[in-house]
């Protein structure tokens, strides 16, 4: 998650207690239409007054009929937490800032999931285990009557993701996808699933659904899961093809402690130097984001010259709205102070705070002990926030990227000074970021909305999937090879 200086330290504990309730926590609670009223009026003034990218990517007139729709019509079909929580998140997918997260209010118990393991590929669902008697790769067509294309479409308002993207909404899905089809459509003892086998034979099979912690265990069976070594690892790992003179580095995030990390790298890159690497992989696949000093750290040693990661940041308020319903997570500050100090004397632009400098720039050289060999980078659309920062570093460079859009925005993102709202009838909470960045790019034919695009567009086939190929990696490795 992006915050606007390197000295503010989110609290990240309070960040993943909250995220991770959704998971912990199941019930429902009936609203009268005067609570939802004073909820939804609370979200609205927050999105008006204070979100900075509001109006990017859908304009005011689409807001009004969106706003309007939901007081007069959509309203009259909300009848609990429940309701009220798929209606402001099917809303607030229209901001497509992904950054913007709504959780889930609290309920009683967790229920048993729907418990496939999914891959989606173009768009389909691909069982990514052997589990159930299915075999791995085959396409589940339907789910209780409900086709693949409908229940996709019902769950992307679940992901939030930066612009257009949708690369990282499915990442998301098939991350999550047990919990989020109970979040639609409800739980349910048995699922009746018609699926077509890699030898397109139809079936259809009754599936008894398990508990959210058994189906947890089974996530590394996933055949997509291919750097095992690495699964949930968050210190950069290291390792080498000598038969290629290629060294792998994965990063899977930015969220961890500066200096330390700062010191890991000092000690990989040295044992690269070491060994006499020639070729560097990063992969940044599984990275969300973190603090932006580990990316710019992290790109130093594979810039040629000095770099930049903003042309600008913005704020639209000067004061925080609803703050009785706000919890404040930078440390330190309050969001006035933050203001005080960052934007009080920035440029005045119509209704906006402009701030051109960038306190890190200094730091955006290239590291004395820099890699000079020939660097790829993998990416995909797990890959957001200072992930993406990174990624665009790279793309800028002219560094070769690999595999698939970024989720992060590759114009503009949002994630500084991110606060949490509580819904004061329902218990929604919503973490808004209210710092707007527009990014520094070379390349200004991409297509408003875009992610980071790779130079290379490497997916993965259900043949791939089945065969357990990592087929972006394999790509990198043949191009090497031919050298």
């Amino acid at each position: 998650m992006l915050v606007t200086t390197s000295k503010m330290k989110l609290n990240y504990s309070i960040v993943l207690l909250i995220l991770f309730l959704p998971l912990t926590v199941l019930g429902q609670k009936e609203l009268t239409q005067d609570q939802i009223l004073v909820d939804y009026n609370i979200l609205k003034n927050i999105l008006e007054k204070g979100h900075p990218s509001l109006y990017d990517y859908t304009s005011k007139s689409e807001w009004d009929s969106l706003f309007t729709n939901f007081e007069k019509k959509k309203i009259r079909t909300i009848l609990n937490d429940n309701d009220l929580y798929k209606s402001i998140t099917e809303l607030t997918d229209y901001v497509r800032d992904g950054h913007l997260i709504v959780m889930r209010p609290k309920l009683d118990s967790i229920p048993k999931l729907f418990p496939l393991l999914l891959k989606i590929i173009n768009e389909k669902f691909y069982t990514d285990t052997d589990d159930f008697g299915i075999p791995v790769g085959s396409e589940v067509v339907s789910i209780d009557g409900i086709d693949r294309i409908e229940i996709r479409k019902r769950l992307l308002k679940y992901a939030p993701s930066d612009g257009f993207n949708t690369s990282k909404k499915d990442r998301q899905l098939e991350r999550e996808f047990g919990i989020l089809h109970f979040y639609e459509f409800g739980a349910k003892p048995t699922y009746q699933v018609e699926y077509k086998t890699p030898s397109n034979q139809v079936i259809t099979k009754n599936i008894e659904s398990q508990p959210f912690e058994s189906i947890g265990k089974r996530f590394a069976k996933r055949n997509s899961y291919f750097a095992k070594n690495t699964l949930g690892k968050e210190e950069p790992f290291l390792y080498f093809i000598d038969s290629l003179n290629t060294a792998v580095l994965t990063i899977n995030t930015f969220n961890l402690d500066v200096q330390k990390f700062q010191s890991t790298l000092k000690d990989i890159f040295k044992e690269i130097k070491r060994r006499k690497g020639k070729n560097l992989i990063i992969d940044i696949r599984q990275n969300e984001g973190g603090y932006p000093l580990n990316a710019i750290n992290t790109f130093s040693y594979i810039a040629s010259g000095s770099f930049r990661q903003r042309v600008s940041s913005e704020v639209i308020t000067s004061t925080l709205p609803e703050k009785r319903y706000s919890q404040n997570l930078v440390n330190g500050y309050t969001y006035e102070s933050f203001f005080k100090k960052y934007y009080e004397q920035a440029e005045k632009k119509e209704n906006k705070w402009l701030l051109t400098k960038d306190e890190n720039e200094l730091l955006m050289i290239p590291n004395k002990k820099r890699f000079e060999g020939k660097v790829y980078v993998l990416i995909e659309g797990k890959t957001f926030s200072a992930g993406s920062s990174f990624a665009l570093f790279c793309k800028n460079e002219g560094i070769v990227l690999v595999g698939e859009e970024t989720g992060g925005g590759y114009y503009t993102q949002t994630g500084g000074y991110p606060i949490i709202y509580t819904l004061p009838n329902s218990e929604i909470k919503i973490l808004i970021p209210f710092v707007k960045i527009n990014r520094f790019v070379k390349d200004k034919t991409v297509k408003k909305g875009s992610g980071i695009l790779p130079n290379k567009e490497v997916h993965l086939t259900v043949q791939d999937l089945i065969k357990g190929r990592d087929s972006q990696l394999d790509y990198v490795l043949k191009q090497i090879n031919k050298k």
